[in-house]
């Protein structure tokens, strides 16, 4: 049998997720090429940083889901020769809270016009949502 939670329970999870991301300051979107793992997140490509209140209001979670609020562009990315495979979200103080996959599409984030990204490119983000699965 899956393990499932109920609706309160998944919302409570998902606002201790976004309450971490807010502890340390704006939180940050950090993408990276491979090897990466949440304990060893490896070289960063791009770092965006979220609004002040990464995903808006504790207690501004739905069904387990948070919508970020603004996300800042990079405008001067670190780049990268390999492709971009993982992405976190972090404190403002640098520390993991989610690791997850890239892809150009069906993956954790999707990220479009390519996946490697250029020494001074710009990386911007137009939406980010956080989903504490039911199952």
């Amino acid at each position: 049998m899956a393990v499932t939670h109920t609706t309160a329970a998944r919302n409570a999870a998902t606002n201790a997720v976004v309450d971490l991301l807010d502890a340390a300051g704006q939180g940050l979107l950090v993408f990276r090429k491979s090897p990466s793992s949440v304990g060893s997140p490896g070289t960063a490509c791009a770092t965006l940083t979220f609004s002040a209140t990464a995903f808006g209001a504790s207690g501004a979670v739905v069904a387990g889901r948070a919508d970020a609020a603004a996300i800042t562009s990079d405008t001067n990315a670190a780049g990268n020769a390999a492709a971009v495979a993982y992405a976190t979200l972090e404190t403002g103080a640098s520390t993991v809270v989610v690791h997850c996959e890239v892809a150009a599409s069906a993956s954790d984030i999707n990220m479009t016009g390519g996946l490697v990204v250029g020494a001074g490119d710009t990386v911007s983000c137009s939406a980010l949502t956080y989903t504490a699965l039911s199952a």
